[in-house]
């Protein structure tokens, strides 16, 4: 019992039931270990995979906080593996965050499903405010829909501006 309130159980895996995990799926073999000392910092448990498939395994068996995706892979397309990921419900709502050499491939990734995008090489600084912001510091997943807040620009004539100030023209100074 005592290690089932320590343990969270993923298929036959038990990772840290309070220990967040970022899953970094790259095709080239030194650059997972670039990024994997990169989040180090950040405080989180780094689980590795090198192919498309490798990713979709991990990422149904360890359910991770997080998904650091390269969209250049060896085995498949990055974004076939972002659909992939999607359809299944026990790892739909997992924030992905997609990287990529070109930076034109943004605009693919965030239509194709990617919460994110960084653009390669990865700046520790750029990583660590990635993380940081999809992964609370209390536990929670960060929620994927941004909250929408009303906003409006005070209307100067229900101010306590002097009436010299409101009454000035701006598009036309010389008429002040």
């Amino acid at each position: 019992m005592v290690v089932a309130a320590r343990y969270r159980w993923s298929g036959a895996t038990a990772m840290p039931k309070d220990q967040k995990t970022v899953l970094i799926v790259e095709k080239q073999a030194n650059c997972p270990q670039h990024l994997v000392k990169q989040v180090r910092p950040a405080g989180m448990t780094r689980i590795v995979a090198v192919t498309g498939e490798g990713g979709f395994r991990k990422a149904s068996e360890f359910h991770p906080d997080l998904i650091l995706l390269e969209l250049d892979l060896t085995d498949m397309d990055g974004l076939a593996l972002v659909q992939l990921l999607k359809e299944r419900p026990i790892v739909e709502k997992i924030p992905i965050v997609a990287m990529s050499i070109f930076s034109d491939m943004k605009f693919t990734a965030l239509h194709g499903g990617c919460d994110d995008f960084l653009k390669k090489p990865v700046k520790m600084i750029d990583l660590i405010a990635h993380v940081r912001h999809f992964v609370h510091m209390s536990g929670s997943v960060q929620s994927r829909q941004p909250e929408l807040r009303e906003f409006s620009y005070p209307n100067p004539h229900q101010t306590n501006l002097p009436k010299s100030l409101v009454a000035l023209d701006y598009a036309n100074p010389e008429k002040n």
